[in-house]
């Protein structure tokens, strides 16, 4: 177990104080910077996998459950309102959550391109000039495309949305539709949530691999 930098008797020692690195903070007083012991590497980002990983599956079980859930919505306000106000939310959390994790986790640790190259949709580059042109949306590329879009759109189905003014049933596919520029660009991009979940999970090391 590496020191702390206080000891838990709450009295330090002249070794103890030569272990910390001093700086000064906005109101003049000194900050205690943390040192580290036995070691010239650098430190990463703590990443707690196994929460990421959880909140993928909770992505799979609200895109996959949304049309039970609306249909249980036809007759329960309540269950209506859960469906109405916290589905997009929180897909969107999830979304920047895990994509700023993956990230950070390819930058640091590179996996190679095996995981960082899987299928999660399509890329649509010049969208704008030449929306013929379709690249494989990679796993890498997705969480790119997550973090800089500026416009999403969720894949929504009504029924019978001729008759239905007030979207009764209404209910999400596991999809999103994603717009931003690079450069001079504009483009789209069509992204499976399941295959995000998914290899997002073997990314995270969570499991060996999968098909």
């Amino acid at each position: 177990m590496r020191p702390s930098c206080v000891p838990c008797s709450g009295f330090r020692t002249d070794a103890d104080e030569s272990s910390i690195i001093r700086r000064p903070g906005a109101s003049g007083e000194p900050m205690a910077e943390e040192d580290l012991y036995f070691t010239n590497e650098k430190q990463p980002h703590a990443i707690e996998r196994g929460a990421f990983v959880l909140d993928l599956y909770r992505l799979l079980c609200m895109v996959t459950a949304s049309r039970e859930v609306a249909s249980h919505g036809l007759t329960s306000p309540a269950i209506a309102m859960m469906q109405g106000g916290f589905f997009k939310s929180e897909v969107t959390r999830i979304l920047i959550s895990c994509a700023a994790g993956l990230r950070i986790l390819f930058d640091q640790r590179p996996q190679g391109p095996m995981n960082e190259q899987r299928d999660c949709g399509k890329l649509f580059p010049n969208w704008a000039t030449d929306p013929a042109k379709v690249e494989v949306l990679t796993l890498r590329e997705a969480c790119n495309k997550i973090i800089h879009a500026t416009d999403i759109r969720f894949d929504v189905v009504i029924p019978d949305a001729a008759i239905n003014p007030d979207e009764e049933g209404a209910h999400y596919l596991p999809r999103l539709y994603l717009y931003g520029s690079k450069g001079r660009n504009d483009w789209r991009a069509e992204l499976s949530l399941i295959d995000f979940a998914r290899w997002g999970a073997v990314a995270f090391r969570w499991l060996a691999t999968d098909r």
